[in-house]
């Protein structure tokens, strides 16, 4: 459904530190499967893990239509180092696959809010205890895309775990983080496609947040058993 409206990539965004543990696993996981990966509460970003387990998203992983969401540009600008993860949508289409044209935790109205979005052919159905609407058939995927790729945000969700092949890229925003990821890569044993993207004046790239990042990295290469210290940007 996906390439048949012409889309042929999405795009998964994350914290660079992340980046041992998902070269490592070749995967990604839902904040569900991490838990039971080992991963604390303080692995994730505490804006999103509790409304996300709220607004029962909680066993998806979030990927997103538009390349550059306005949310890793604001990330960027303050400083906190992300990459791109580019998924040829081929891969998704394998797998089962829902869309949502909200961003599940920021939106302002849900089931339970004040006002809750309306089932329709532009907003999706609800389903289960998700207290936003979903597209799940391929008829409602397509009219969700019709009425909205261009105009709003989708987020591609995929339940459980994605595996990532050679077919990726991992895309970073300046030459210290292609420089660590890198080193990375060739740590870990394979190569993934690596590209730079320089942001320039859209990345304020801040020491700080690079040595924490630096040390973080350092330290998960080191030891497998290490499941993060709960470094999280908007804390340090």
């Amino acid at each position: 459904m996906l390439q048949k409206n012409n889309i042929s990539n999405v795009f998964h965004y994350a914290p660079l530190h992340y980046l041992v543990f998902i070269f490592r696993a070749q995967k990604l996981l839902s904040k569900g499967r991490l838990s039971e990966a080992g991963f604390m509460e303080n692995h994730f970003r505490s804006t999103s893990r509790r409304q996300d387990h709220l607004r029962g998203f909680n066993d998806y992983i979030h990927l997103s239509i538009d390349p550059r969401p306005r949310i890793l540009l604001a990330k960027l600008k303050s400083g906190f180092p992300h990459f791109e993860i580019d998924i040829p949508t081929s891969l998704i289409e394998k797998k089962e696959f829902h869309l949502c044209r909200f961003n599940i935790a920021k939106a302002r109205y849900f089931v339970g809010a004040k006002q809750a979005p309306i089932e329709s052919d532009k907003n999706g159905k609800y389903y289960g205890d998700r207290a936003l609407p979903i597209a799940v058939s391929d008829e409602e995927k397509n009219n969700l895309i019709i009425h909205n790729y261009g105009k709003n945000m989708i987020e591609v969700l995929v339940p459980d775990e994605l595996k990532l092949t050679n077919g990726i890229t991992i895309r970073v925003f300046s030459q210290h983080d292609y420089d660590l990821a890198e080193r990375v890569c060739n740590a870990i044993g394979f190569q993934w496609n690596l590209e730079l993207d320089d942001m320039g004046a859209e990345y304020s790239e801040n020491e700080k947040y690079k040595s924490s990042v630096t040390d973080f990295l350092n330290e998960s290469l080191k030891n497998h058993n290490w499941y993060g210290n709960g470094l999280e940007f908007d804390r340090v």
